[in-house]
């Protein structure tokens, strides 16, 4: 198995005494797209400048391609480390044509190769038309394929995107977020992207690495990261969840929607137990489960939102002084028959339930 393109080990640094990263480690594979998800201020930005070089860690070291470019002692210039960085602003030259904008980066490549290259890779991002075009005449997402054609030239080993696509409108976002995807995993580099979006992260990455105030708290696949969370930060940063405190008895937690399953906590245990809106079921009415009354019906794109109260099994559950009502809301695919005002049963998709202990 070869080595990684790029590992990060042990990465510390901060600003004016205060601490921004506390041993960072994550590695990014050949044609890998791995993402740097967090919160602003999590330290994913300070992350990618010291992978480009652009600072220097107080401590740990930047490997790519079996290389140390930084560590004890030692730091190759950016400009010798085979990395593309592609900025949230695109940061092209306006004062170079499309076509000189590629080709910035290839220096002491043959003018024939150059040109060859070039024209390659506009016609892959569906620029050839503009190569001969000036950056201020373009759209927003003109000028984020001129820049990752720009960024793709050199063959990098690496590849690092910082917010890529956060200027664009949400239609455009998407569609060129996908030709980027397609892209990059197509060139072969190893790419490092950052994004508060998780939804971004999800659609994008091979790998999610998220952090938290400095510190990685969980690196895996999109869907293990959404459906094995390792913590209440990362279950709520990655979706909405409906939240619910309890008491560990018999290996299990009553909550207004039933019995949940509560494995390695002992009896009596403070616990919290996250619900995805996607994991609960709206039934018919007079079905078992936990009744509701449907408060909002909403669709929203390709899902349906409902806004729920459960009064009867919240008191049911946490006795008859519990606050008048447990405000739910629930996602389900496509179109639903609910109408605001129903009362309907409820039921439980545990794959979607998780449990933690309570802060």
């Amino acid at each position: 198995m070869s080595a990684p393109v790029l590992q990060v080990e042990s990465l510390a640094h901060g600003y004016g005494g205060e601490a921004v990263l506390d041993g960072v480690s994550f590695a990014v594979d050949a044609g890998e797209i791995v993402c740097l998800l967090g919160p602003s201020g999590c330290g994913k930005t300070t992350t990618l400048r010291l992978v480009a070089g652009l600072e220097r860690p107080a401590a740990g070291q930047v490997v790519i391609a079996g290389e140390t470019v930084t560590g004890p002692g030692r730091t190759v210039p950016p400009e010798q480390r085979r990395v593309s960085m592609m900025f949230q602003d695109y940061a092209l030259f306006p004062h170079l044509r499309v076509r000189d904008n590629v080709a910035f980066g290839l220096n002491g490549v043959a003018r024939r190769d150059q040109r060859r290259r070039v024209d390659d890779l506009l016609d892959k991002v569906g620029m050839a038309a503009y190569a001969g075009a000036y950056p201020h005449v373009l759209s927003g997402g003109q000028q984020q394929r001129v820049a990752l054609a720009r960024a793709l030239a050199p063959e990098p080993y690496l590849v690092l995107l910082d917010e890529p696509f956060s200027g664009l409108d949400p239609e455009l976002r998407g569609r060129v977020r996908d030709d980027s995807m397609h892209l990059l995993k197509v060139s072969g580099a190893a790419t490092l992207f950052v994004t508060h979006n998780a939804e971004e992260a999800m659609m994008m990455a091979d790998r999610v690495v998220v952090m938290q105030e400095g510190r990685v708290v969980q690196n895996g696949e999109p869907e293990e990261v959404y459906c094995e969370p390792a913590s209440p930060f990362v279950a709520t940063f990655l979706g909405e969840v409906n939240r619910f405190d309890g008491l560990v008895a018999g290996g299990r937690v009553e909550t207004p929607l039933g019995s949940v399953a509560a494995p390695g906590f002992s009896d009596g245990a403070a616990v919290q137990v996250l619900v995805r809106p996607e994991a609960i079921r709206i039934g018919e009415p007079e079905s078992a489960g936990a009744e509701a009354r449907i408060d909002a019906v909403r669709m929203v794109g390709r899902s349906t939102l409902v806004h729920l109260t459960l009064a009867a099994a919240a008191r049911g559950v946490y006795g008859p002084d519990a606050p008048d009502g447990v405000h739910l809301h629930v996602r389900s695919p496509g179109r639903i028959d609910a109408a605001e005002g129903e009362v309907r049963q409820l039921s439980l998709d545990g794959d979607q339930v998780f449990v933690f202990a309570r802060e």
